[in-house]
Parts: structure tokens; C-alpha cells; sequence
């Protein structure tokens, strides 16, 4: 029988107990289970996981990604609202961070700083931890380059931060699939505008890098207005930065064949025409 055919396990089962060692989990997947005929919202989902108990979203955000190393848990969009239909077992490879073997994890610690703040344990007290940069529900693997150290509350920050993004989480993957950065990062712009969203500056580089790190991330997206397309930003200051928001205005079929060489033709052509410009 394969994990398509495979039936779901009832809450109440010794399968799913020997599954889901938490009651927080257990819980989440009991109420998903019972309204596998009504998909919940997140909204819902987060107001049934708090219940009283005060849970940060976070944290349940934390645990619907849990649940899909295990079960194929999609995000179905109904216009401009994202529900989570529980469907079956997961087909695919779920690793997480405990598969990393200790040769591994060693040597990503073994900077002994955060890569984000840049804290140590030695001279601030800090936990590091583990960090995929582009994580597993998008498509990241356990490869060493998709590995970073952050600190317990870097590492929790960008959590509570990503877990906001799981209503495109479909479409996050479905973008970092593609091998060219200018199709990852116009994919992206295009999902966020089907759903009336702003696409996040810390999400596009993510998937701008997905295959091959984008050192100039910025300058591909610029790089679009060649095939014609063309985006507005929007800033937002926020405690000790500023947040940069894009939002796709126009956008055009993908060329034939190799996108940044067509790029690099219409650049060409542009500047013959005018070599003032």
C-alpha cells in the first residue's frame, strides 16, 4: 500500500500515538482530522491551539510545519482566504534538523557565533542552534549550505516570522523549483499579487538564493523591467530595521530558452538605441 492509499490514522488510535508524542500535536491533528470536510483557516486553527492557554502563534505555526513531516497537510486558497486540508500521509523525503548527522551540526556551530546578530556563547550566553536558511516546508535540504548557526531567540524570531507566511507556502515551493533566480524571484512576485499580498524582501531573497546564492538578489529583480515587468516597494520601520515590501504592478510570459541571456540581448539592443541612456 503506498502513503497515497494509506488511510489516515484516527486521533484516538495507537498509531497516531506512537506518532505524535505531544498533546499540542495530537491535539492540532485531532481537530485538522475532524474538519478534513471544512478546512480550518489559520485564524482558526491558532484561536483552537491557544484555547486559553495564552500559545503564541508561533509556536502553532511551528506545529502545523511539525505535522507535515508525517502527513500531506495542504494550503487550499478560496479567493483571498488560505485553508489547511489534512489529505493523507506525506509522499515525500521530511528530514529536519535531528536527521543532521554530529559531523555536520559541528561544523555549523563551529563559527560559535549567530549568524544574524552575531552573539556567542562565550561572551553573551547564548544558545546556538541548527537554522535551515531556506526552510524544509519551501523545499530547503539538510545540504551544509543551507545551514546557518543562529541563537535561540534569532532562531525563534525568524520562526514566529516565516510561520506568517504559511497561507503561500504552495506557492513558495512551487517558485523555488525553478533553476533561473530571475523565474524563482518573478514566480514569487506573481503569488503574492494573485493573492493582493506585498511580498517580503527577507522571503524573496530567500528564494532568489534557492539554488545558487544571489549575491545581488536586488539587482536581478531590477533585471525584470527588461521582459517588461515592473513592481513598486514599500518601506516599513520596525524596531532596529527597516522592512522593504514588493509588489508586482505588470508582468509578462517568460521568454524561450535562457532567461538572463535574453536579458542580457535586450540590455544590448536598449543601449544601441540609445547610448545616452
Amino acid at each position: 500500500m503506498t502513503a497515497a492509499e494509506r488511510p489516515l490514522p484516527e486521533p484516538d488510535s495507537a498509531e497516531l500515538a506512537g506518532i505524535l508524542r505531544s498533546k499540542e500535536k495530537h491535539k492540532l491533528y485531532k481537530f485538522l482530522y475532524e474538519r478534513r470536510d471544512n478546512p480550518p483557516t489559520m485564524v482558526e486553527i491558532q484561536a483552537h491551539a491557544d484555547a486559553g492557554r495564552g500559545e503564541s502563534h508561533a509556536q502553532t505555526g511551528r506545529r502545523v510545519r511539525e505535522l507535515r513531516k508525517w502527513f500531506l497537510l495542504r494550503t487550499v486558497q478560496k479567493g483571498r482566504t488560505h485553508y489547511y486540508e489534512l489529505r493523507g500521509w506525506q509522499t515525500g523525503p521530511t528530514s529536519d534538523s535531528a536527521g543532521i548527522s554530529g559531523k555536520v551540526r559541528g561544523e555549523v556551530l563551529s563559527s560559535n557565533r549567530c549568524a544574524q546578530c552575531g552573539k556567542t556563547p562565550s561572551e553573551d550566553g547564548v544558545k546556538l542552534e541548527v537554522d535551515h536558511k531556506v526552510p524544509q516546508s519551501w523545499g530547503g535540504t539538510d545540504d551544509i549550505d543551507n545551514l546557518q548557526p543562529l541563537c535561540t531567540q534569532c532562531n525563534h524570531d525568524k520562526q514566529a516570522f516565516y510561520a506568517t507566511m504559511d497561507p503561500f507556502e504552495d506557492q513558495i515551493r512551487a517558485a523555488t523549483q525553478h533553476m533561473e533566480p530571475h523565474r524563482r524571484i518573478g514566480e514569487l512576485l506573481k503569488a503574492f499579487a494573485a493573492a493582493g499580498a506585498e511580498a517580503p524582501s527577507q522571503v524573496v531573497g530567500v528564494v532568489a538564493s534557492m539554488h545558487q546564492y544571489q549575491e545581488d538578489w536586488q539587482k536581478r529583480m531590477r533585471e525584470l523591467r527588461e521582459l517588461g515587468w515592473d513592481y513598486t516597494t514599500r518601506k516599513e520601520t520596525r524596531p532596529e530595521r527597516v522592512h522593504t515590501f514588493y509588489i508586482l504592478t505588470k508582468w509578462t510570459e517568460w521568454p524561450e530558452g535562457d532567461t538572463a541571456a535574453e536579458i542580457r540581448r535586450r540590455e544590448k539592443a536598449r543601449k544601441a538605441q540609445n547610448p545616452k541612456g
